[in-house]
């Protein structure tokens, strides 16, 4: 699906399924922050098999809104109780069941996602918006996505950055070492 405009943010998870999809064959993904869980909806029915950790007790996923048609999406009740959920906070030891790790907007928890990644020789893909909640303090005149970059780099890795076609901090870096291409 080729979108030439920039869309409304609500469709990141979409956006970002669609991204992971085309490049790669499907992992074990912890989607940690992941809210009501509609990355992880998305890639569980892409074949992938992914898991939401978040400490907030939300609502689980019910609609969204579909990218292609426009139409609201009504999740059956099977849909809704087969989502997986951990209701609590990151720990980096549940990285080592994982092939990715995916912080999409994961306040205060991308430089754990990092060390656990490293730690178990994972991959991650992240998405932060801003430095709330982390442990490194952001100095002035550096940019927050190029701290983090840095911090994975003086880790190891070799960090890649893309663009997400949305509105608002689209920008995400990841790595792809332990990840089949397709």
């Amino acid at each position: 699906m080729a979108i030439k405009r920039r869309l409304n943010n609500k469709f990141r998870f979409q956006l970002l399924q669609m991204w992971l999809t085309q490049r790669y064959k499907p992992v074990k993904v912890l989607d940690v922050g992941g809210g009501k869980g509609l990355l992880s909806y998305l890639l569980n029915k892409s074949g992938w098999e992914a898991t939401v950790v978040d400490p907030a007790i939300s609502d689980y996923l019910t609609k969204y809104k579909d990218i292609e048609t426009g139409k609201r999406v009504l999740l059956s009740d099977d849909e809704i109780e087969s989502s997986k959920r951990i209701v609590g906070v990151f720990k980096e030891e549940m990285a080592k069941d994982y092939d990715l790790l995916i912080g999409l907007h994961a306040h205060g928890s991308n430089l754990q996602i990092i060390d656990a990644c490293k730690k178990y020789g994972k991959d991650f893909l992240l998405l932060p918006c801003c430095v709330i909640d982390e442990p490194l303090i952001k100095k002035p005149d550096v940019d927050w996505l190029e701290s983090l970059i840095d911090y994975a780099k003086n880790k190891g890795f070799d960090v890649k950055k893309d663009e997400l076609n949305f509105k608002g901090q689209n920008v995400l870096i990841y790595t792809d070492k332990h990840l089949n291409r397709k």
